[in-house]
């Protein structure tokens, strides 16, 4: 399955961003910070390790922030790789530098 295919389906863009987590940093763009909705937590299916914060309805934790694999803690590495909206990160000042 190319690339391309790949980025068409959902599970097919969980692989690539596993896969790319493993190799690839963060995007030097990349600014924000996580609004905890956890919506990229619930993306195909629900991570057994996401927590709603007690007291804090529709916000969550990770369990195992600590340790979570770096596909989590990359997320959203690139904007290419964003795939929830409205998402606290963005790459907006990286799309600019590269317009001048």
């Amino acid at each position: 399955m190319g690339r391309e295919q790949m980025s068409l389906s959902p599970f097919g863009g969980k692989i690539l961003r596993f896969a790319t987590s493993l190799v690839l940093p963060v995007d030097r763009g990349r600014t924000g910070e996580c609004l905890r909705c956890g919506a990229c937590c619930r993306f195909l299916f629900d991570c057994p390790f996401l927590r709603e914060i007690e007291g804090h309805p529709g916000q969550y934790r990770c369990a195992v922030y600590p340790i979570r694999p770096l596909q989590c803690r990359k997320y959203p590495r690139s904007r290419r790789e964003q795939a929830h909206q409205p998402c606290g990160f963005s790459f907006e000042q990286l799309e600019a530098a590269r317009r001048t």
